[in-house]
């Protein structure tokens, strides 16, 4: 059970971090903001890894979990963040978060084909039930035209996450999970710098406001270091694809938020968190 409940964790951090995000992207290239979120949580992760786990456990890990870190890094947190910043620029923090959390489906299919990890039905049938779950919730009147750019940039993000996490999925045996993150952002900080570099040719540099740059640090602290820190951790307790699944639940605590807030009863939201629970259950049974 402790497993589970770990598991769940990040899923309370990335639910909280885009609300952050989004508050620092509105006058601001997400390219840009991709950069300046990955700086202080790199900072923090490495300060934590040589605290815990001294030089040689931080910087001494074997090649294969190097190479492997910095790579899941700079897909998931590079690439797949990118397109993740930019669809809550198009869409909004709580679609972007919704649409981006169907990441388990391919999770699963990839830890099957690749990893050979042992998949039972009921894992299978809560991972679907999570994913129809943030579809119902992820439902809306927008205008279509700006949402279908913005969930296919989204579905985009959820896909190279997909990636990231399977190169993750290998990494947790073979090192502590402070010191894989650390890596992986150094990963995603290498990453963002050429396109940073690129439009700070074309558009000059951004203008910053100390509020902007206070949203996207603190983002980046609560998502990319102790959001992914913990989940490393719950895939070295509870497996990849239970650990995918529980930290994909983020829409909940995002419904939950919503209700509190407005005072309003939405059906599909309701509807969705059900499917969601229910799927959540399955997959920790």
């Amino acid at each position: 059970m402790l497993g589970e409940v770990v598991g769940l964790i990040p899923a309370i951090f990335w639910a909280i971090s885009p609300l952050f995000y989004k508050r620092g992207l509105r006058n601001l290239n997400p390219i840009f903001g991709n950069t300046i979120r990955a700086l202080p949580a790199t900072i923090l992760t490495f300060t934590m890894s040589f605290l815990l786990l001294g030089v040689d456990g931080s910087l001494l890990l074997p090649p294969q979990t190097l190479f492997a870190s910095i790579l899941s890094g700079s897909i998931g947190l590079g690439l797949g963040d990118l397109f993740y910043l930019i669809s809550i620029k198009q869409v909004g923090a709580a679609r972007a978060v919704t649409i981006t959390s169907s990441y388990p489906l391919i999770t699963l299919l990839l830890s099957y084909l690749l990893l050979g990890e042992e998949i039972d039905w009921y894992i299978g049938l809560g991972t679907v039930l999570v994913v129809l779950g943030i579809a119902f919730i992820s439902l809306d009147e927008a205008d279509s035209k700006i949402g279908f750019r913005g969930i296919m940039v989204a579905l985009l993000a959820a896909f190279f996450w997909s990636i990231s996490i399977i190169l993750a999925g290998i990494l947790p045996s073979q090192g502590h999970p402070v010191a894989v993150n650390s890596w992986r952002l150094i990963g995603l900080t290498a990453f963002s710098l050429a396109p940073f570099l690129f439009a700070y040719r074309n558009s000059g540099a951004p203008l910053l406001d100390k509020y902007s740059l206070g949203y996207l640090a603190f983002g980046g602290l609560i998502g990319l270091s102790l959001g992914w820190i913990v989940f490393i951790y719950s895939i070295e307790l509870i497996g990849l694809s239970r650990a995918t699944t529980l930290s994909s639940v983020s829409p909940i605590f995002t419904a939950v938020g919503e209700f509190m807030i407005e005072r309003k009863f939405k059906e599909r939201i309701m509807l969705g968190s059900a499917l969601t629970t229910l799927g959540v259950v399955l997959v920790t049974l």
